[in-house]
């Protein structure tokens, strides 16, 4: 099976620094797309949302996530020749 996309649900909401108003958001399961073309839904987890759950739920395209870089460690960066 090949996942296929996330299923997410708005749970609420948060203001910016700016004060704009936005939903948050949280992914809930996933469907997958199996060797006969058929949609699988996997629920990873049940939403708590402000004022209960109406039960909606959307699917999304699954991101490209970048590799997270690493971190600078060490000395690196420092120059090869000690100073004393």
């Amino acid at each position: 099976m090949k996942k296929f996309k996330n299923i997410v649900v708005i749970t609420g909401t948060y203001k910016t620094r700016e004060g704009q108003e936005k939903k948050r958001y949280q992914t809930i399961g996933s469907v997958f797309l199996d060797d006969n073309d058929n949609l699988k839904i996997k629920i990873d987890s049940i939403p708590i949302v402000d004022g209960g759950w109406t039960g909606w739920a959307n699917c999304y395209e699954l991101e490209e996530r970048e590799a997270p870089k690493a971190p600078k460690g060490g000395f690196e960066d420092m120059d090869d020749k000690i100073p004393f």
